[in-house]
């Protein structure tokens, strides 16, 4: 019984690590428009999405290291590390 546990503990990490390995990296300017790297508006933008422009952008929390829908971000945008959108 505890051989099966430890065997499943360390396949469970193994494949958290793995997975880890193949998260998009940003930035990555082939794959995505960025609006806000870092603290600076990237060309050709000047101000953070209103309205519904907001749907089309995500922001990438750098601390979770999670991106997050920005339609329902209400403030704080510099707080994001980036706000970024797929490119078309």
């Amino acid at each position: 019984m505890r051989t099966a546990w430890i065997r499943s503990a360390c396949l469970t990490g193994g494949l958290l690590l793995l997975g880890g390995c193949f998260g998009s990296e940003h930035p990555d300017p082939q794959r995505y428009e960025y609006l806000y790297i870092d603290g600076a508006f990237q060309p050709p933008y000047t101000a953070f999405p209103s309205g519904i422009e907001r749907a089309d952008w995500k922001c990438y929390d750098g601390r979770s290291e999670r991106a997050f829908d920005c339609t329902f971000v209400r403030g704080g945008w510099d707080y994001y590390r980036y706000i970024y959108r797929a490119r078309k």
